[in-house]
């Protein structure tokens, strides 16, 4: 199902981090159905298409920000909340609980009587299982404690959410699975994952897995779910459940490359790499892989259905070989692929495959040389 122009036409709709992966597709499925945007966020980066959207009012701020969040968001008919930071390690996780759960009570508190809210949670908040078990909504969360900030700020963030639903506001909660997708243009954590694979920095595989889905597919399902969902619900927008062997080979596949081994690391490998590589952090000021908190993300699987969003909302997704074909392509164009020293042995192209992929159209041509 699509997003019906109808119900979007003419419509004010604030978008919340809309520069992020995911909240700039939902930017451009709103544009396409006839809305009127306004992004509240931090400043994009430089080339960051959203510069050059004159049909979207753009409001550079923090959603901590009280007083601001008052002046935007009341004059909004939809509200998409997805506003957030994905921190494994580092700055963000000092401020990971405020702009989660800060931030939500901000959009909640300014919403006026009758707004639909759309808060972006996560598939974590469901929690994972240390076998490839597939959970959805009702499915209890795991009684063993993640010591993990964004699970906690994400499930904090989600009951609040929930109970203002319960309070009699109209909230409907969204649990996108793991992000992928073109126009990464702030970096996602899948995206760098990718990003670093393709590049021929993770030669070995991270024990269990997640479900994986296109961030143009989560975008219109967040539209799918304002026009139908159910107040006080939470949907799942998942994709495929793939463990990180079978999500690697995929990678290869779609990027024409061969790499000449890719074993499985036990978790305990991965975390004394991640001591080794935080540190390294610190003296770089780049993000660490693996950090210590991937390694305890990935001693789980987190496999889930999306059986609710698919018979109440209309949800589909395209195959995930497309997406990252598609991830592939514009990641080629913007140059993030360059493979360089004994990489260039390990990750070598498959013999038997030509490639041939064109670069992406959506970005001018003078800024293809640029890291955004």
């Amino acid at each position: 199902m699509e997003p019906d122009p109808s119900y979007w036409s003419g419509r004010r709709v604030c978008v919340t981090g809309g520069t992020g992966l995911l909240g700039f597709q939902i930017v451009r499925e709103l544009l396409n159905a006839g809305a009127r945007p306004v992004v509240l966020s931090l400043a994009p980066h430089p080339v960051h298409p959203l510069n050059g959207m004159g049909n979207v009012d753009r409001i550079v701020g923090d959603i901590r920000d009280p007083q601001l969040v008052r002046q935007v968001i009341p004059s909004c008919d939809v509200v998409f909340h997805t506003a957030g930071v994905v921190a494994v390690w580092g700055p963000g996780l000092k401020h990971i609980h405020d702009v989660h759960v800060g931030g939500t009570r901000n959009v909640l508190a300014a919403a006026s009587p009758g707004t639909r809210i759309v808060h972006t949670s996560s598939v974590v908040t469901v929690g994972g299982s240390p076998e490839r078990t597939l959970r959805d909504e009702g499915s209890p969360f795991p009684s063993r404690r993640l010591p993990i900030d964004y699970v906690h700020a994400k499930r904090e963030a989600e009951r609040i959410a929930l109970d203002a639903a319960g309070a009699g506001q109209d909230v409907v909660v969204t649990n996108p699975a793991f992000l992928v997708g073109p126009e990464d243009y702030e970096r996602s954590l899948m995206g760098r994952f990718c990003r670093r694979y393709w590049r021929g920095q993770i030669p070995i595989a991270p024990p269990g897995g997640f479900n994986f889905i296109d961030a143009r597919d989560a975008a219109r399902g967040h539209l799918l779910a304002a026009e139908h969902g159910q107040a006080g619900r939470r949907y799942i927008l998942g994709g495929e459940n793939l463990s990180f062997p079978e999500f690697m080979a995929l990678l290869a596949k779609v990027g024409g490359l061969q790499p000449r081994a890719v074993p499985t690391a036990p978790w305990w490998t991965l975390a004394a790499l991640s001591r080794g590589a935080e540190v390294r952090a610190l003296l770089t000021r780049e993000h660490p892989y693996p950090a210590w908190q991937h390694v305890l993300l990935n001693r789980f699987y987190w496999f889930y259905r999306s059986d609710r969003a698919e018979r109440e909302l209309g949800f589909t997704h395209r195959p995930l070989a497309s997406c990252l074909r598609d991830t592939y392509a514009w990641c080629t164009g913007w140059n993030h692929l360059k493979v360089r020293g004994l990489s260039r042995w390990w990750m070598r192209p498959h013999p038997a495959q030509e490639r041939a992929i064109p670069a992406p159209h959506t970005e001018p041509s003078h800024a293809r040389t640029q890291r955004p």
